[in-house]
């Protein structure tokens, strides 16, 4: 049983932001820093393009050495024309996300992984084309994942094809929004001509969006030149979704604010090359500050500190407005463990409570090495819980039920009484895959584990759950696309 809201629909998009850590005149502090970084320190490109469109609007560039100082009133130029409400349809227009006012969706993990956790072997192992297959239409089963990116790669097909076949594979196995990178100019623009092919025509394509495609800046203060996809994607309205880590004490300052600062002059220097090409082109503001584990070297997804990240992200989009793309479903555990289930209910219930619109990585483990299908199924049930915390308290008449109680009176109950029937669904969060069982009813039933559990959901999905198929003249045309 899952918790539903009006109307016996799974309840989505619910409001977060009740959680804040910043007051308007810290976030204002990191704002005015973030805005010298870019007019003191400036921005590097290795791309000319980037740099060019950059110059032609009066930016200072300083060609030789690849960098631009990009100034207050280019920035606040760009925030007054960047959209504050996105939406993204997916094949099926009831499965949109819609991206405003703190509203909050949960997603399918994230870049490609190197590896993938076999559900039937234990081990970790390459994944290939049939990985991404099955587990977006995992995701697509699961009702409290509302958006797709992925727990896997396609590793078994040439390096420079890999991510038009993962972005073939999705689009074939879902019908809800998806959330996927398209480095460089040539993957970008194929992956427009998949999205107008599957809408009709450009117009539909650009006026109901089924993708946002996800960009990666690398800190700090970089556009290299996979990021001339930006270029493409502007020109197309195709939602631009931005992520860069910049990691304390490593790729930014160990201070928190220095590394928010830092974090948000990158978002603000692509968010004035994208309205730069096109005024009016959807951006969702994201990036996160991280941190590197001292011990191991590696980024820490399990950290606190990780977590306290998608506050500021959140606090900052807010400030500006803008919708925001954060994370939550990864953890550092090598496996569906205990560590696994405690470091992604911390982040994702930060994350949700502070109002991020994205919240992706469900089903990553070992810091996003490493995609697990049964780590997508806890991610579904965290997610199920949190949507429930975010439903919150309705106070009106009908949920004071003074009625009810004078009916009942003293010592009766409630059982059966037509208001616990009508909103006993709707209150009450039902897990698909936790044991509330009694010890006694657990010991008879032979002691069942819940990750015996999960892999047994996870093979009912992948055995019964078709999602709504591309026409088969639509499958050619991407392939088409792909091969030309």
């Amino acid at each position: 049983m899952r918790c539903k809201g009006v109307g016996g629909k799974l309840t989505r998009g619910l409001t977060g932001r009740q959680l804040k850590f910043l007051s308007e005149e810290e976030i204002r502090k990191i704002h005015e820093i973030s805005l010298r970084i870019l007019e003191e320190v400036g921005v590097k490109s290795t791309s000319k393009r980037i740099l060019e469109v950059l110059s032609r609007s009066g930016i200072d560039v300083n060609v030789d050495k690849g960098i631009a100082r990009i100034s207050r009133s280019h920035v606040e130029e760009a925030l007054k024309k960047a959209p504050k409400r996105i939406v993204i349809y997916g094949r099926s227009q009831e499965n949109a996300v819609i991206l405003e006012n703190g509203r909050v969706y949960f997603g399918l993990g994230g870049t490609p992984t190197p590896y993938i956790l076999d559900v039937e072997s234990g081990e970790f192992r390459r994944p290939g084309v049939r990985d991404v297959a099955e587990a977006t239409r995992l995701g697509d089963s699961l009702s409290n994942i509302d958006f797709i990116m992925t727990i896997a790669g396609a590793f078994d097909v040439p390096y420079e094809v890999e991510y038009l076949y993962e972005w073939k594979t999705i689009l074939s196995n879902t019908s809800k929004p998806i959330v996927y990178p398209a480095p460089g100019i040539i993957n970008a623009e194929k992956v427009v001509r998949m999205g107008i092919a599957i809408a009709g025509n450009e117009d539909e394509f650009r006026r109901k969006p089924i993708f946002g495609v996800y960009v990666e800046m690398p800190s700090p203060l970089t556009l290299h030149d996979a990021n001339e996809n930006i270029i493409v994607l502007a020109e197309k309205e195709v939602p631009i979704v931005i992520g860069q880590m910049p990691q304390l004490g490593a790729t930014a300052p160990v201070t928190f604010a220095g590394a928010a600062a830092l974090s948000n002059a990158e978002n603000l220097a692509a968010l004035t090359l994208t309205q730069i090409i096109n005024p009016g082109a959807p951006f969702i503001y994201g990036g996160y500050v991280t941190l590197m584990d001292q011990k191991t070297g590696r980024c820490a997804y399990g950290a606190p500190e990780f977590a306290m990240g998608n506050i500021v992200d959140s606090a900052l989009a807010t400030y500006y407005g803008l919708p925001c793309f954060g994370w939550g479903g990864c953890s550092d555990s090598k496996e569906p463990d205990v560590q696994a289930g405690v470091e992604v209910m911390m982040n994702s219930l930060v994350a949700a409570l502070s109002g991020v619109n994205l919240i992706h990585d469900f089903g990553y483990l070992a810091g996003g090495s490493v995609g697990s299908m049964e780590m997508a199924v806890i991610g579904n049930e965290v997610a199920g819980m949190i949507k429930r915390i975010l439903m919150g308290i309705k106070v009106d008449d009908e949920d004071l039920a003074f009625n009810v109680v004078k009916d009942i009176g003293p010592s009766g109950h409630f059982l059966s009484h037509p208001h616990t029937l009508k909103h006993l669904r709707s209150e009450i969060y039902m897990p698909e895959i936790f044991n509330r069982d009694s010890e006694a009813k657990w010991i008879r039933s032979g002691k069942p584990s819940v990750r015996n559990s999960i892999k047994r959901r996870v093979r009912e999905i992948l055995k019964t759950h078709n999602p709504e198929p591309l026409p088969e003249d639509i499958q050619r045309k991407i392939e088409e696309i792909i091969r030309n």
